[in-house]
């Protein structure tokens, strides 16, 4: 059965009416993806649920830059690429059905794979980014979102992103070269980054806002974000912690990188031996015991 009592569905001036809300509303083209179809296919042209695109990457190709375009990622959604998802047109949206289990979900089959963001406002949302439990060796990604500088005004929310925590084949959550404007917000990223679980050590972003994400960084090296000296932007409302101490994680995230960037009731947890602290990470001062 269809998503509707009606056999072709229900569309408002070329919109799938899927009882979302507003924000969903376009005038672009609207793509579907579902691994689960029994006729998914790249080769489709995934203008509906009932005959949709097998993988994330195929449909991207399908878009028009842009043009406002959508692209749905059905509930249950599950694939395994092994090459990068390549976000090369702009103005596109990604965006996941369902929650919980039902989340769809990403699970990268090569070190070498990631997703490369290389077109100006585009938007990743509602999906799994999933290691699984392979070890590093054969398929662990080196960097889960890896954007440079013409992914300007990119917005990444309501995501999760999860690896291994006990392995150190994952070097960085999200490597951000030059890309201004962006928004990252509403996120779990969970894992062991030998580097920095938000890296942008160089070529500064301008004008960045994180915002109300959860960041756990394992590593004993790596720390939970690591910004270029002359980076500008917000950071409110995020909790962090790992491998390395509260004392490591301000000298190297906040001191000794950018001092343009507010930084705003966002709180650290020390998870060293011995630690167990938890506080403000700016000023320092405030943090207790």
């Amino acid at each position: 059965m269809g998503l509707t009592h009606y056999p072709h569905g229900v569309a408002s001036f070329g919109m799938p009416v899927l009882g979302m809300g507003e924000e969903t509303m376009t005038t672009g083209n609207v793509f579907f993806v579902d691994s689960g179809a029994a006729n998914a296919s790249d080769g489709n042209r995934a203008t509906s649920p009932d005959a949709p695109a097998a993988t994330i990457d195929g449909c991207i190709a399908k878009c028009t830059a842009n043009n406002g375009d959508i692209i749905f990622v059905m509930p249950g959604h599950d694939e395994n690429p092994t090459s990068s998802i390549t976000m090369d047109i702009a103005g596109v949206w990604i965006r996941g059905l369902g929650w919980g289990a039902d989340r769809p979900t990403v699970t990268f089959g090569a070190a070498a794979a990631c997703v490369a963001m290389s077109a100006a406002s585009c938007r990743v949302s509602n999906i799994r980014f999933d290691l699984g439990t392979v070890a590093h060796a054969t398929s662990q990604f080196n960097t889960i979102i890896n954007a440079d500088t013409s992914a300007t005004r990119l917005v990444v929310r309501n995501n999760r992103f999860l690896t291994l925590t006990t392995d150190t084949g994952t070097t960085t959550g999200f490597e951000l070269n030059g890309c201004d404007q962006i928004q990252i917000y509403n996120n779990l990223i969970f894992g062991n980054f030998s580097a920095d679980a938000i890296d942008n050590d160089t070529d500064e972003i301008l004008d960045a806002f994180v915002f109300n994400n959860i960041i756990r960084n394992t590593s004993i090296t790596g720390e939970c974000f690591d910004m270029d000296a002359n980076a500008t932007g917000i950071f409110v409302s995020n909790h962090f912690g790992g491998g390395l101490n509260y004392e490591a994680n301000v000298t190297g995230g906040l001191t000794a990188g950018a001092t343009a960037i507010m930084y705003s009731d966002n709180w650290m947890w020390d998870s060293t031996a011995g630690g167990g602290k938890s506080g403000g990470i700016f000023p320092v001062a405030r943090l207790t015991s």
